[in-house]
């Protein structure tokens, strides 16, 4: 399947000038693992979050991602997405096949668009995990293991006798360690120039603490690159609330991937492996996803995250200083 994408969205003061337009012909491989990418198109892969070898370059433009093991959950939420509203912020959905007993999903390798982009991953939402992951109330020595790793003084004193806690009790103790529950997101990764891709964020709690780490990634841009970002993720914020799909959905484990580079931003939202319907579970078919999370409610907090994140890069945009007229003006991306 090949595709020439050239449609962009500016958002900027300058105009627009098409033969800057950046041409990406898609070609997605027959089977993951096929060599289709000539010397020409290849580029160094930067995998910010997931398994390692979960992906694969399926071509210029496209990627090959493994599916989890209970089925083809990422495959048809990625379909319908690109059938819905917010089609526009989504990987494209290329097809989905079976290969040496491991289902994948083909989609867009957003990379494609930048010139040695920078990416961040932002998970959203106060809870990362399914409702069904939780349900079982057997005890678990692994986890309580893990607990006491990270934190000794954690454990009650029940727990303590019965070296054993559940496996909600983690998850929600694991939360409660990022920023997870005090903002409604947490920074999982980030690549910026000059610079190996940085993991270590999983323990920023606090708001001062999560925005000094994102005006890294934000530093090397232009203001109206910030800018850029900030238009984006308001716009996506309105799209989800307008959305009918994302309020009958519970978006668990979905992260937002932010790419700039010398020219362009771009947000995406990714990720969908836990995206469950929840219209037949709860009351009126549909959640807030900002009221707080209790068992059998489904909600998640996304809309939570996405009001904290848009202050903190509002914050972060009003305290930089005009820039140089010799600076760049980034334009955003935005594919049809």
């Amino acid at each position: 399947r090949d595709v020439i994408l050239c449609c962009l969205r500016v958002l900027s003061a300058r105009d627009f000038d098409p033969s800057n337009c950046f041409q990406v012909t898609r070609k997605l491989s027959i089977n993951p693992g096929d060599t289709v990418i000539s010397n020409q198109h290849k580029r160094d892969f930067v995998q910010l979050g997931g398994h390692p070898g979960c992906f694969h370059i399926a071509g210029p433009g496209c990627l090959w991602k493994q599916q989890a093991k209970e089925g083809e959950v990422e495959a048809k939420v990625l379909k319908e997405l690109n059938e819905s509203s917010l089609h526009s912020y989504v990987p494209d959905f290329m097809g989905a096949k079976e290969h040496d007993g491991k289902k994948w999903i083909g989609m867009e390798d957003l990379m494609c668009h930048f010139k040695d982009g920078c990416g961040m991953d932002i998970k959203m939402g106060t809870r990362t995990f399914k409702e069904s992951e939780v349900q079982n109330q057997k005890l678990r020595n692994d986890l309580y293991e893990k607990m006491v790793k990270l934190d000794p003084k954690e454990p009650t004193t029940q727990e303590n006798a019965d070296k054993a806690i559940t496996k909600l009790r983690y998850m929600t103790f694991r939360e409660r360690e990022s920023s997870s529950q005090t903002l409604g997101f947490r920074l999982e990764a980030m690549k910026v120039w000059g610079s190996e891709t940085n993991k270590d964020f999983k323990t920023l709690k606090h708001k001062d603490q999560v925005k000094n780490a994102l005006k890294i990634y934000f530093n090397p841009l232009s203001k109206s690159g910030v800018e850029g970002f900030l238009r984006e993720l308001e716009n996506l914020y309105q799209l989800q609330t307008e959305s009918t799909f994302f309020k009958e959905h519970e978006f668990v484990g979905t992260s937002l991937l932010f790419i700039y580079d010398h020219e362009r931003v771009g947000i995406w939202m990714i990720d969908f492996g836990k995206t469950t319907p929840i219209r037949d579970f709860v009351e009126g078919g549909q959640i807030t996803h900002t009221k707080p999370w209790k068992l059998g409610n489904y909600e998640d907090g996304y809309y939570f995250g996405m009001e904290s994140l848009i202050t903190i890069v509002k914050e972060i945009f009003e305290e930089r200083g005009d820039d140089d007229e010799k600076i760049h003006q980034h334009t955003t991306l935005r594919v049809n």
